[in-house]
């Protein structure tokens, strides 16, 4: 299947966000990844798993999650009243990385850990939520005639009908995005323009009268040299909505296309062929 973002309109200042590092940083003034500079190379200054980045040595300082037990060497002698034990990881004069000892430190190195930035943790909510391509039904599903509505639908699941959300946490704050489907497109395969659906449609029964909630009316035959067959494929439109859980505010909307990788192939027949 093919999945894809299509529309992203971003709340003003929905991606805030910004931190300090120890000295020598650059950019950070559009709410982007703050970065410093050692040894002649660009660090980011602050990254989620490691902590702040130190200019003075090249190393990133992380407090420990669990913190040591008390007497324990990390502590240098002190207790834990007195400070916090912190991860260490340093660069290397080409870039690689290399965990060094824990270290103790009375106040946290480069600071407290920056604001979390809404609009990453919004994408990364939306990352959380499962789309799935769905199973494309038709009736009748041999041979359509021309002139005679066929109907269109497939079966309808949490991940190809919604609505469905998810919540990414940060240190401070979460945003949850809901997702829901508010279009189908059926691309029916003669060169029209198809048709649009508000949702899954509606499964044919035998003997079932009126018309189609989901449904297209071929007006030519499938007269192609080829196979005489039209192919089907369709279009799911998901709105995604990312919403902050400390203002309810939203950070940003977007939408979301998933279409089918497996064309569902239908014969059109004029309505004398059949007789």
């Amino acid at each position: 299947m093919n999945r894809y973002i299509c529309i992203v309109v971003t709340e003003p200042g929905g991606g805030g966000g910004s931190g300090g590092g120890s000295g020598g940083t650059t950019g950070g003034s559009d709410g982007g990844v703050q970065m410093c500079s050692w040894n002649g190379q660009q660090w980011p200054c602050w990254d989620d798993d490691l902590g702040w980045f130190s200019t003075a040595d090249g190393c990133y300082y992380h407090r420990s999650e669990p913190q040591p037990p008390a007497g324990d060497p990390s502590w240098a002698g002190h207790s834990p009243s007195e400070g916090a034990v912190y991860d260490v990881n340093c660069r290397g004069v080409g870039g690689q990385m290399s965990p060094k000892p824990p270290m103790f430190f009375a106040q946290p190195p480069g600071g407290p850990p920056p604001p979390d930035r809404p609009y990453d943790l919004g994408m990364k909510a939306l990352g959380m939520i499962h789309f799935d391509a769905p199973s494309l039904h038709a009736a009748p599903s041999g041979t359509a005639v021309v002139g005679v509505p066929v109907w269109l639908w497939y079966t309808a699941t949490p991940t190809t009908a919604g609505p469905q959300s998810a919540t990414a946490k940060g240190r401070t704050m979460s945003v949850t995005a809901t997702a829901r489907l508010t279009k189908v497109h059926w691309d029916t395969g003669d060169g029209a323009q198809g048709v649009d659906c508000a949702g899954p449609g509606t499964e044919y029964k035998a003997g079932a009268g009126g018309q189609p909630s989901c449904g297209y009316t071929y007006r030519t035959a499938s007269v192609k040299p080829d196979d005489h067959t039209f192919y089907l494929t369709a279009t799911l439109t998901w709105r995604v909505e990312a919403v902050r859980s400390d203002t309810g505010a939203r950070v940003f909307a977007v939408d979301y296309l998933v279409t089918t990788d497996e064309p569902m192939p239908l014969k059109v027949a004029e309505a004398q062929a059949l007789n």
